[in-house]
């Protein structure tokens, strides 16, 4: 028999319809994610499975995506697309939906922890925010330094409420570059 023993079915939100030897990363990374998250990507998806035949088209990803509120940069979403079509066939379903999801929860865990350990290098006092002198300081030395006029335009672009300081939500922007999309 071709992969082995069929075994009883996988109950990870792919309708109970793959078999468990198939087991692949998409089940592994979809195991971490909460039976609510489950429930709630598998409704998003069947709202896209005009057909109801489980797949969705790999196009209408970055629709299904936006609708929960994730939008992803065109880069991001050519990568996502690769990762749950990896048959080249334009669809993908539930299951590797689910997969792909919960490895956008593990990356902006794992995003948001980096981002949280830069902004306590700059905030070294725990105010909640870093002043426009310690960050242009770093703007004007480290790395590939800012010239004195750039580094202003930048703190202007992040510090979005005008306080003249840089609290986490605006250096997150800054530092993903979502400078626009904050509201």
């Amino acid at each position: 028999m071709l992969g082995g023993p069929r075994l009883p079915f996988c109950s990870n939100g792919c309708h109970g319809s793959c078999p468990l030897w198939c087991l692949n990363n998409q089940h592994k990374m979809a195991s971490k994610l909460t039976q609510e998250q489950i429930t709630e990507y598998k409704g998003v998806f069947e709202m896209f499975d005009e057909e109801g035949n489980g797949d969705v088209k790999t196009l209408e990803l970055e629709r299904l995506m936006s609708l929960m509120g994730i939008n992803p940069t065109k880069r991001e979403l050519r990568q996502m697309a690769k990762d749950v079509d990896k048959d080249g066939n334009g669809v993908f379903n539930c299951d590797r939906f689910l997969g792909l999801m919960a490895l956008y929860h593990e990356r902006t865990k794992n995003q948001d922890a980096e981002l949280r350990a830069a902004f306590k290098v700059f905030d070294k006092e725990a105010k909640g925010y870093i002043d426009w002198n310690t960050l242009k300081y770093v703007l004007t030395n480290a790395g590939e330094p800012l010239n004195e006029i750039e580094a202003e335009q930048m703190m202007k672009e992040a510090d979005k409420d005008g306080d003249g300081t840089i609290d986490y939500e605006e250096f997150v922007a800054m530092m993903t570059g979502n400078l626009f999309k904050m509201s």
